[in-house]
């Protein structure tokens, strides 16, 4: 028996069919992405996987499917088709009529939307499959000593969008690249900073570099709050102009650290960091940089995910 609405005529929604028909047609979709019990289980425990494993786990049982019906546009429509049937509206049977079987309809579209999700699920597991072989290559690059590996390895374990945060393994590849900084680079940097001050007349800007090739430079960045850095920061910005890169490599690291009364200043590190690795001299030490995106073997959507993080 069909109901009459209007020119059109509306098979009642039928909330049991509905429910029965999704977990059908899911399980359906799930096995057209090979998203198995073990699959899920897995991307469950990856926190990289947090967004898309939720509409797709919810999917799997009665419950998620009547949230997910919640969140879709139809559900309006079907609360309004349905509140024509009642007492004293006319029934009929007239096939040849337009007729809409509303639990049709909403499992469709549902569907759609499952399918949508399935596919945002899969692709980000591909993608993280592909992360994760650039993180055992870069690893495997750093333990024969290539710094620009390690500093890769900190700031991808640090954003956390190549893989799972990691905040000892961040203070590992920072420590070991520091380490294998200390020898060359950290003589070279010594002089730069003997000439610097030479030139400036600002013994603090050799300060400053003494306190990073020590390693001291972040904690006492945390306690030097009223120190003034304008002479030191304007005469590293008239260096920075005439290609130094050393002298952007200083200024990365005040306003990464927010030394001083200059304060923390992320994007303006970034950008001086992405100077020093343009500049004449060769440096590696950077805390951020072009250095990162150097190798070949980084896909294109690796580079712009780890790009976009770094910039926020």
């Amino acid at each position: 028996m069909t109901s009459i609405c209007f020119d059109k005529i509306y098979i009642p929604f039928d909330e049991e069919k509905f429910i029965r028909q999704c977990m059908e047609r899911f399980a359906e979709i799930r096995d057209d992405f090979g998203l198995d019990d073990d699959t899920l289980e897995s991307a469950k425990a990856n926190p990289l996987l947090e967004r898309q494993i939720v509409p797709v786990l919810e999917g799997c049982n009665k419950q998620g499917i009547k949230e997910i019906k919640k969140r879709l546009p139809m559900w309006e429509v079907i609360n309004r088709k349905n509140s024509y049937y009642g007492v004293g509206i006319a029934c009929f049977d007239f096939s040849a009529w337009n007729v809409t079987d509303l639990t049709a309809d909403l499992v469709e579209r549902m569907c759609v939307y499952y399918r949508e999700k399935c596919g945002l699920l899969y692709g980000k597991m591909e993608q993280i499959r592909h992360y994760e072989e650039v993180i055992r290559a870069k690893e495997a690059m750093a333990t024969s000593g290539d710094v620009e590996a390690m500093f890769f390895l900190a700031e991808a374990y640090e954003v956390g969008r190549l893989c799972v945060r990691d905040r000892e393994k961040v203070r590992e590849f920072f420590q070991m690249a520091k380490r294998t900084w200390a020898g060359d680079l950290a003589e070279k940097y010594k002089a730069w900073l003997d000439k610097a001050v030479q030139d400036s007349g600002l013994e603090m800007i050799g300060r400053l570099g003494r306190e990073y090739i020590e390693g001291t430079f972040a904690e006492n960045a945390k306690k030097n709050h009223d120190v003034k850095l304008k002479k030191e920061i304007r005469w590293l910005n008239e260096a920075i102009e005439a290609g130094d890169g050393w002298a952007a490599f200083t200024k990365g690291n005040i306003c990464y650290y927010g030394y001083g009364r200059w304060g923390e200043r992320k994007q303006e590190a970034y950008n001086s960091y992405m100077k020093a690795a343009r500049s004449k001299d060769s440096i590696y030490a950077l805390e951020y940089g072009e250095l990162c995106f150097r190798n070949g073997d980084l896909k294109k959507e690796v580079a712009n995910a780890l790009v976009k993080a770094l910039n926020e």
